[in-house]
């Protein structure tokens, strides 16, 4: 079984001209047999990091084993340009024979250092201090430049204009810490006027990096057009494409952080395989790797907006690989709810998302309603040797149901796909490692509202129960009420009765499938001071178990306490062997 010590290396800051001090990290075997590992000049995916297999040896970063086998990486950096823009190369880690193999390294690079070169940005006006809106630039310094990391680096501002609208800040610093946050905040003031542009310096000292050492020109500009912010600075997937793969989309969000109404006019792609779509404030590209041979692939994609700091320019970077067995990445089998975490387990009967790549060759496809299929878009998951029902498949991710009959402990995960149209052959792939416990409780969560759950109130028509603020299409979202009855959905509770066999609909007729050992719900919010919780016991839940007609999901029936508190309120599980995540809902 592959341990790798850290999968993430650096960033790392290289003066300009000159490579990088070569770094280690330990790998180590936490199974049986005897571990051999692989590292060719095809496992980087860049020509600037070449990595070595050395010889085993006493570990000197790890405690789990006694016996490591240190992996080797030169930087050979001395060609690299200076950018504000780190540099990225992955190394992939093969080791025949051995579970929870292959494995990535991420190594990073920053070429001149982490302290920007220059600053640039817009602002909206402000018609006093106190109205003030700051834009912040991040970034941040490691061991190399701060070795004791409390703090080392200090900033002198001046501005043009003599307003105090520059200043640097370290967002926090202690023994603990890996890095050091520090923040250039710019804060118009009310005499920084629309239509101006304000420059300043500043000049950073203290860092044992002589590069960060550096002075900085800012520009502030205020303006009331409106000011475009891109959800993300870069697209780079995290699958590697093979011929034959299906397009792959990425999306970006435009978001506007000055005046007036943001509009999208256009968008431009560059870059082989890369196109690009544009509907209102979403921005949609496109990765398709057909007609490309194996190797790095980057371009651009440039969105034209009324905004002030148009276009907005975003670098796109992937990958394109030869075709070849599916890869399940290693922890990447997470339950379907909050998708893993610390001392992440499943459960038998669990509902699970698998992530990898070349999962599948077809388009993305969602299976029909329970009984569910054991083959879908060409794919087959198997747990321990034993078939897996699916959810869900598509290239990068397969969702699936684990067999109610998989025994607790360590248990194996395979992903097997019908050939891809450039393989003879249908092809098994790795194996991965998971954890299986007889209960593992889990909250569904609705992404993107802040961590509110997957809660129903059917005492209000089945609404959401949000604040007003929150909107979900399709759903009416209204704050709930003491006293109004809940439906919370849920994963990973554990067994019922009667038991629902693997990939079977749970029943909708008495005798419907309730845990055989109910949760207390828990109601819990911080009212100025700590926690106040009012806790339903097991007694006064109305219903516990499967939900009917689907596979793997639970339900939970509870009416809200009449003494609970109002406000925004976290709900939980709590079994006498295991808690749940909590989630919010508005209770009003």
């Amino acid at each position: 079984m592959l341990r790798l010590v850290s999968a993430t290396v650096g960033p790392i800051s290289i003066a300009p001209g000159a490579n990088g001090i070569n770094q280690t990290v330990e790998a180590y075997n936490a199974g049986d047999g005897t571990l051999s590992l692989i590292l060719s000049s095809s496992s980087s995916s860049a020509s600037w990091l070449t990595p070595f297999v050395g010889a085993p040896r006493a570990c000197t970063t790890t405690t789990a084993a006694t016996s490591c086998i240190p992996l080797t990486f030169a930087l050979n950096t001395a060609s690299l340009a200076a950018s504000a823009t780190p540099y990225t190369g992955v190394i992939t880690v093969m080791a025949p024979n051995a579970v929870d193999a292959p494995q990535t390294i991420t190594v990073t690079v920053l070429i001149g250092g982490a302290v920007p070169p220059s600053v640039n940005v817009y602002v909206p006006p402000n018609t006093t201090i106190a109205d003030a809106n700051s834009v912040d630039v991040s970034f941040s310094l490691g061991a190399a430049s701060c070795p004791n990391l409390n703090g080392c680096l200090t900033g002198q501002t001046t501005t043009q204009d003599g307003a105090n609208w520059l200043r640097l800040t370290l967002s926090g610093a202690g023994s603990f810490q890996t890095t050091l946050p520090y923040t250039i905040v710019i804060t118009p003031q009310a005499t920084n006027t629309a239509g101006n542009t304000y420059t300043g310096t500043l000049v950073t000292s203290g860092s044992s990096f002589g590069p960060d050492n550096k002075t900085i020109p800012v520009t502030m500009n205020v303006t009331t057009l409106p000011i475009a912010q891109p959800s993300v600075t870069q697209v780079t997937p995290t699958v590697q494409l093979a011929p034959g793969a299906p397009a792959l989309p990425q999306y970006i969000v435009l978001s506007n952080l000055g005046q007036g109404a943001l509009a999208i006019g256009g968008v431009t792609a560059s870059g082989s395989g890369i196109t690009a779509t544009f509907s209102g404030s979403l921005v949609t590209v496109t990765l398709d790797p057909t007609g490309l041979s194996p190797n790095i692939y980057t371009g651009s994609v440039s969105i034209a907006s009324n905004a002030a700091n148009s276009p907005t320019i975003i670098p796109v970077t992937f990958q394109a690989v030869a075709a070849g067995a599916p890869t399940i990445f290693y922890q990447g089998v997470v339950d379907d709810a909050v998708f893993g975490g610390s001392g992440f387990t499943v459960t038998p009967g669990d509902v699970i998302a698998l992530f990898g790549q070349e999962l599948s060759f077809q388009q993305p496809v969602i299976g029909p309603m329970p009984p569910l299929q054991y083959v879908l878009g060409g794919s087959s998951v198997s747990v321990n040797g034993e078939a897996a029902p699916l959810y869900y498949s598509s290239y990068g991710q397969i969702n699936f149901q684990i067999p109610v009959d998989i025994p607790t402990g360590t248990a194996l995960v395979q992903v097997a796909n019908e050939p891809n149209p450039l393989l003879p052959l249908a092809l098994a792939g790795n194996t991965v490692s998971v954890n299986v416990a007889a209960r593992a409780p889990r909250l569904l969560l609705l992404y993107g509202t802040g961590g509110y759950g997957a809660i129903e109130d059917a005492s209000q028509g089945y609404s959401l129960p949000f604040p007003s603020s929150i909107s979900i299409p399709a759903f009416v979202t209204q704050p709930a009420s003491p006293g109004d009855v809940l439906t919370i959905f849920a994963i990973g509770l554990g067994a019922t009765s009667p038991a629902v066999a693997t990939g079977q609909p749970a029943p909708a007729v008495e005798p419907l499938a309730r845990l055989t050992v109910t949760p207390s719900v828990v109601f819990t919010t911080k009212l100025a001071g700590p926690n106040v919780q009012t806790i339903v016991p097991p007694s006064s839940v109305a219903y516990a178990g499967l939900s009917p007609t689907y596979a793997g999901l639970y339900q939970i029936n509870v009416a809200i306490p009449q003494n609970c508190p109002l406000g925004t309120v976290e709900v939980s599980l709590t079994f006498p062997d295991s808690s749940s995540n909590p989630v919010n809902i508005q209770v009003e």
